[in-house]
């Protein structure tokens, strides 16, 4: 009798051992592997989609709660120790500062913005009541100003926003921001920007470069100085090389320019065609071809026009020669970076999206050779 209990005491001691075993196994989730799509502090909506593998025991709901909600936590609070840690003692040591009463605009994009010679950044006035800050006239964003500071410490130059007209970053949230840093360090070319950016655009936006006034400073003598006034402009590209600006007129498209960066001389060419929009401009490794999309359509109003077409083009600056390489097409091309970010997949092959959105090629890249004006079809958006 005494050995049943014993026995009968065994089995239900070894039970419930592999009743704990089997819950602990479960609550684990070994087999439960959690790849988040992303690289950097992402917003809710694409934290929100893990792919996952799920063990046989587990339900569907249940592997969202156990896996998306802890890898949501631990992710956010990694990301924030290295944004908000990380980035600031970089900035100080760059020697990223306003003075007092001054604060620093979009503080986490100074590193994108800048470079590993200069640190760029904007400084802002501090409205006494921060209520005030959208209540027009009350804080004097005349007084903000923008300043670029070497690594090295040896020159800081500070552009005050009063010297030049402001009117469109008279508000909160506004900066100098990079259009481009040259290649030879020479220059950087900036344009006002307020955040958050233009709204919506027309099919024929696609072809422009949605900036205002182009200004550049020279990082060797400080000289600062207007390039393009937003209303000289429709689109407007640098060439690599820094030595060659392509741009169309805003108000008589089919005009093209090309303005010497050194000297200031200016050409243009006159296409001689119909069109509502000129732009696009993507110049060749080289600097010695720039090749432009030309839009076909109505224009209805300011804000708004019905693109019918579009056009390639290719232009050398020397000699100002234009030359057509693909005729009207109503899959309504414009050019799209599709390799690595680059809008070349060889030196003389363009990579092209169509945007018309009533025809199957919509959402789909092609290419386009700039020599014979083939177009192949590419790929899908991926």
């Amino acid at each position: 009798m005494k050995f049943k209990l014993i026995a009968s005491f065994a089995i239900s001691l070894l039970l419930f051992l592999v009743s704990c075993s089997s819950q602990s196994v479960v609550s684990q989730n070994p087999m439960l592997t959690v790849k988040p799509s992303f690289t950097s502090l992402p917003n809710s909506t694409t934290l929100l989609n893990p792919t996952f593998t799920l063990p046989p025991t587990l339900l569907p709901s249940q592997a969202t709660q156990t896996a998306v909600y802890p890898t949501f936590v631990l992710t956010a609070k990694a990301q924030e120790h290295y944004m908000f840690t990380a980035v600031p003692a970089t900035l100080e040591a760059r020697n990223a500062k306003c003075k007092e009463g001054f604060v620093i605009e979009k503080y986490l994009d100074i590193i994108r913005y800048s470079n590993n010679t200069w640190t760029l950044f904007t400084c802002s006035p501090v409205p006494a009541n921060r209520k005030d800050m959208w209540t027009p006239g009350v804080v004097d964003y005349g007084t903000r100003y923008t300043q670029l500071v070497k690594t090295d410490l040896s020159k800081i130059w500070t552009i005050q926003h009063d010297i030049f007209d402001y009117s469109i970053i008279d508000r909160p949230d506004a900066l100098l921001a990079p259009y481009r840093w040259t290649g030879d360090g020479k220059f950087v070319y900036l344009h006002p920007a307020s955040f958050p950016g233009g709204g919506g655009g027309t099919d024929s936006r696609e072809l422009k470069y949605d900036i205002d006034d182009l200004y550049r400073i020279n990082l060797e003598t400080g000289k600062f100085e207007l390039v393009l006034a937003r209303d000289q402009y429709s689109a407007l590209e640098l060439s690599p090389n820094a030595k060659l600006l392509a741009y169309s007129e805003r108000d008589i498209p089919d005009i093209i320019h090309v303005k010497d960066m050194e000297t200031g001389i200016d050409l243009q060419v006159k296409l001689n065609e119909e069109i509502i929009a000129a732009g696009g401009f993507v110049w060749n490794s080289e600097s010695s071809k720039v090749v432009i999309t030309i839009g076909y359509g109505k224009q209805i109003e300011d804000v708004y026009d019905d693109l019918s077409g579009t056009a390639i083009l290719v232009l050398t600056p020397k000699g100002m020669y234009v030359q057509k390489i693909l005729a009207k097409d109503v899959r309504i091309f414009i050019p799209y970076p599709c390799f690595d970010n680059s809008y070349w997949s060889d030196q003389q092959t363009l990579c092209l999206y169509s945007i018309n959105n009533k025809l199957d090629s919509w959402n789909t890249f092609f290419t386009i050779d700039i020599k014979t004006g083939a177009v192949t079809y590419l790929r899908p958006f991926p």
